[in-house]
C-alpha cells in the first residue's frame, strides 16, 4: 500500500468529493473504469453506498486492467455508524472491508462472494473519520481468490485489518445479477 496514497481524516460532516491524488497511478471512479461500471452500480444499491452524510459512505475507485487492476475504497463513518460513543461500530468497519475486498477480487477476475472473512481490529474510528482500504489479492485459483486488506487514516494509523476467501459465482446462474469485472 502506497503511502502517497492517503485520504483525509476529518470531522467534517461529508466526506471529499473528490478522487485520490497520487503522482503514480491513474485512479478513475469504478463507475468510470472499463471493467467497473457493473460493480459499480451494485455497489450503488448496498447500504454501504449511502449518499447521507450521516450514514457511512462509501466510494470507489480503480486503476490499471485485468487481473492487475487495483482498487482503492474510501468510507466516511457519519454519525449513524456509531458503535462505541463518538465512534464507529466494529461491523461497519467489518462491512467497509469485506465490501472493498470482494470488489477487488471482482473487478481483477469475475463477481465473487465472500466465504470467509476474518477481521483483526486495532484502534477505533472516530465518528466524521474518512478511511482508506487498498485491497490486494494474494492468490487466485479458478474457484476463488485470497484478499487482503487495512482500513488505514491519513497519518497510517491501521484502524483494522482483514484476510478474506472470495468464492467466484457463475453470473449466467444468478440470472445476470452479477454483471461487471473480469472475465
Amino acid at each position: 500500500m502506497s503511502d502517497a496514497l492517503e485520504s483525509s481524516s476529518s470531522a467534517a460532516a461529508s466526506p471529499p468529493a473528490s478522487p485520490p491524488v497520487s503522482p503514480t497511478v491513474d485512479w478513475v471512479p469504478l463507475a468510470d473504469h472499463p471493467r467497473g461500471a457493473g460493480i459499480a452500480a451494485f455497489a450503488a444499491r448496498s447500504f454501504l453506498g449511502a449518499a447521507d452524510p450521516a450514514q457511512l459512505v462509501v466510494r470507489y475507485w480503480a486503476a490499471g486492467d485485468g487481473p492487475a487492476t487495483r482498487v482503492r475504497v474510501e468510507a466516511t463513518f457519519g454519525a449513524r455508524a456509531e458503535g462505541p460513543p463518538g465512534h464507529a461500530h466494529g461491523g461497519s468497519m467489518a462491512a467497509v472491508l469485506d465490501e472493498a475486498l470482494g470488489v477487488a477480487a471482482w473487478i481483477a477476475h469475475r463477481p465473487a462472494v465472500a466465504a470467509h472473512l476474518a477481521v483483526d481490529f486495532r484502534a477505533p474510528i472516530p465518528l466524521g473519520t474518512t478511511a482508506r482500504v487498498e485491497p490486494a489479492i494474494v492468490a487466485a485459483d479458478a474457484r476463488k481468490a485470497r484478499v487482503t486488506g487495512r482500513l488505514l487514516a491519513l497519518d497510517g494509523t491501521v484502524f483494522a485489518e482483514a484476510t478474506g476467501v472470495f468464492v467466484f459465482v457463475d453470473a449466467a446462474r444468478h440470472g445476470g445479477t452479477f454483471r461487471g469485472g473480469g472475465a
